[in-house]
C-alpha cells in the first residue's frame, strides 16, 4: 500500500501548493499575479526556504532572492518618481534572515554580524537601487533581538539613506510589542527615517509556548488566548498610526472586526492592509474596491517548490485549525 499513501501525499501537497503558494518560481509568481495586479493589490513575494540547515543552504537561498530582486524590478518597470509614494505603490520582497544562515541563533551573534549581515546588506543594496521595498519577516521571540542587532546597521548605513522601503513584521502576540513600537520610534527618529511596518497577529503560537514549558520560564513570551492578542493588535495599530511621521503602518488581518476597527482608527491616514495568498478574498475584495472600505491591499505571496513548502504550509494549517477556518470551509460543498 506503500505507493498509493506516496501518490496520494504528493497529490495533497500539489493541492495546497496550488492553493497557498502563487508559484513555483518568481517568474510563474509574476505571471500568476498580473489578474490581482490588475484588480489594484499590491505583493510582497517571500521566497519560500527557511531555517537553512548548511552554508549551500544560504548561499542557494541568498541567489534566490537576488534572482527575485531582477525578476521583480523588471516586472514592475523603472519607478515614474523615486520618492516613497511610489516607493510603497511597488511589489516587494519578504526575507527570512534564517533563510540566510544554517546557525541564526542567539548565542552566535557575533558571527552571525560578521557572516550574515553582508548577504543582507548586498540584497538591501540591490533592493533600494530597484526602488522596491523589503520587508525582515518575524520569526520566534527568542530570536527578536537577534534579528534587531542585525536590522540596526542597515537604518544607520550611509549607503541605504533616501530609501524608507527597509520594514520588519512585528508580532502582535509578543508581550513586547509596544516596548519594540517604542524602540523603532527612536530609531526612526535619530536616522531620519519612515519605517514601514507589517503588524502580524503571529504563527508560532503553539511552539512558543511548548519552548516556554520546555525551558521552565517565568512566564510566556506571547500572549495565551486570541482574546488578548486581538485586542495587543488593536493597542499596537493605535500607537503606531499616532506617529505617522515615523511609521508607514501595514495591517496583515483576515479578521473582519480588525479590519473596521483599523478603518476607524486611521481615520484618513495613509497605510495599507495585506492578507496572506489563498486567504480572505472575499474579505479583501470588500476592501480594496473603491465603492466599499476602497483601501490599498498588498498580497503575501509565497513562491517556491514542494520541497520547500513544508514549513508554510503547517504554519498556514496550524493557523486554519478551527471549525470555521479557511482549510474547513474549503471542503465543505455548501460554504
Amino acid at each position: 500500500g506503500e505507493p498509493v499513501i506516496r501518490q496520494a501525499l504528493r497529490q495533497a501537497m500539489r493541492i495546497l501548493g496550488g492553493q497557498f503558494v502563487l508559484g513555483q518560481t518568481i517568474d510563474e509568481a509574476l505571471a500568476n499575479a498580473e489578474d490581482e495586479a490588475e484588480e489594484g493589490y499590491r505583493f510582497s513575494f517571500d521566497m519560500l526556504g527557511e531555517a537553512a540547515r548548511t552554508a549551500d543552504d544560504a548561499e542557494r537561498y541568498a541567489a534566490r532572492y537576488h534572482e527575485a530582486v531582477e525578476a521583480i524590478a523588471a516586472w514592475a518597470g523603472s519607478p515614474d518618481m523615486r520618492d516613497e509614494q511610489e516607493l510603497h505603490l511597488r511589489p516587494g520582497l519578504s526575507v527570512k534572515l534564517s533563510a540566510l544562515h544554517p546557525r541564526y541563533h542567539p548565542a552566535h551573534e557575533g558571527r552571525l554580524r560578521d557572516e550574515l549581515l553582508p548577504p543582507l546588506r548586498d540584497l538591501a543594496l540591490a533592493m533600494r537601487e530597484a526602488w522596491l521595498p523589503l520587508t525582515i519577516d518575524a520569526e520566534e521571540q527568542d530570536k527578536l533581538e537577534l534579528s534587531l542587532s542585525l536590522v540596526e546597521p542597515l537604518f544607520t548605513d550611509p549607503a541605504l539613506a533616501g530609501w524608507n522601503g527597509l520594514g520588519l513584521a512585528m508580532q502582535a502576540y509578543g508581550k513586547r510589542t509596544l516596548p519594540l513600537v517604542d524602540w523603532l520610534s527612536q530609531t526612526a527618529t535619530a536616522t531620519g527615517r519612515r519605517i514601514p511596518v507589517r503588524l502580524v497577529k503571529g504563527a508560532y503560537w503553539d511552539s512558543e509556548i511548548k519552548w516556554a514549558q520546555e525551558g521552565g520560564l517565568a512566564g510566556y513570551p506571547v500572549f495565551t488566548r486570541k482574546v488578548d492578542t486581538d485586542v495587543a493588535y488593536l493597542a499596537a495599530a493605535r500607537t503606531l498610526l499616532a506617529r505617522p511621521d515615523q511609521f508607514f503602518p501595514q495591517f496583515a488581518t483576515h479578521n473582519a472586526h480588525t479590519i473596521a476597527a483599523i478603518a476607524v482608527l486611521a481615520e484618513d491616514r495613509d497605510y495599507e492592509f495585506q492578507r496572506l495568498y489563498g486567504m480572505g478574498e472575499a474579505l479583501h475584495r470588500e476592501v480594496v474596491r473603491p465603492e466599499a472600505l476602497g483601501k490599498p491591499c498588498r498580497i503575501y505571496a509565497p513562491v517556491g517548490g514542494h520541497k520547500d513548502l513544508r514549513a508554510y504550509l503547517v504554519r498556514r494549517l496550524l493557523e486554519n485549525g478551527a471549525n470555521t477556518s479557511f482549510v474547513n470551509r474549503l471542503a465543505d460543498d455548501e460554504a
